[in-house]
């Protein structure tokens, strides 16, 4: 991508906005690193006469696929700030299959997390880029955020993560504890939410009123739960993600650890 469309996409990104991008990536960094060491190796000699040498170091690059409906930097950002945290240091961003223009948050999120390898490509081209990096010999690792995944050759270097979560999401609206609808409409637009609890003006597009029956907003939760603190231990029964008031800007993908970063070497032998 073109350093102008960058520039356009931060200017046309408010303030407030941006700063909401920019709590978005600290809270990822707070939770993902950044890693202080560049490699690590442990040598252990075991109670049981044998030894092991296990060593682990960041994959030499890490591809981050989405497509163009995928409207939401907060979720994109999830997918790339543990990848630059954890130490990778070649890392592409691709939208496969894009031809719609690109949201302005979207490339400002990506701006913001100092991510300006962004590419376009088709299928054709996507899959001859796999093809290249499997046959590369380096190691790495695809984060696939196209909706209808599987999109990447695993190998023996290459490894994907691949996260489904459904584009639904409950939100429990407590008089004393409010969720910032107004911050779910900008952080997720792609996202349809049915909002349960106090009934409150619901921000244009994506949000729908559903009642204000506990019960019904806890069975209604499908992967993604807006809760607060008093009701986010129902909420984890059922959901794999669960976002309190003042976390409104911030996801994670709850599956996605440090160690899909990292290639891991182990030996095991006896003796001294």
């Amino acid at each position: 991508m073109d350093d102008t469309l960058f520039a356009h996409a931060y200017e046309n990104t408010p303030d407030q906005k941006r700063a909401l991008l920019k709590t978005c990536i600290a809270r990822l960094y707070d939770c993902y690193g950044p890693r202080k060491d560049r490699s690590v190796q442990v040598s252990t000699n075991w109670r049981g006469g044998f030894n092991t040498v296990c060593r682990h170091e960041p994959v030499d690059f890490a591809v981050l696929l989405f497509d163009d409906t995928l409207l939401s930097s907060t979720r994109l950002l999830a997918g790339l700030v543990p990848a630059v945290a954890c130490g990778v240091e070649n890392i592409l961003a691709v939208r496969m299959g894009g031809s719609a223009p690109w949201p302005p948050p979207v490339l400002a999120g990506l701006e913001l997390a100092g991510q300006e390898l962004v590419v376009d490509m088709d299928a054709g081209q996507w899959a001859e880029l796999m093809h290249e990096l499997c046959a590369s010999g380096h190691s790495g690792v695809v984060i696939d955020l196209v909706e209808d995944g599987n999109h990447f050759s695993a190998d023996g270097c290459v490894s994907g993560y691949c996260p489904k979560l459904s584009r639904t999401a409950v939100v429990w609206m407590d008089e004393g504890h409010l969720v910032d609808l107004d911050v779910l409409a900008f952080a997720h637009p792609d996202v349809a939410f049915t909002v349960y609890g106090a009934n409150l003006p619901l921000p244009k597009g994506n949000f729908v009123y559903g009642g204000d029956n506990v019960q019904m907003f806890l069975e209604g939760i499908v992967d993604v739960a807006y809760a607060p603190v008093s009701l986010t231990e129902e909420a984890l029964k059922s959901a794999k993600l669960v976002l309190g008031p003042g976390q409104e800007e911030c996801w994670v993908w709850p599956d996605l650890h440090s160690e899909h970063f990292q290639l891991h070497r182990t030996a095991l032998t006896l003796g001294a």
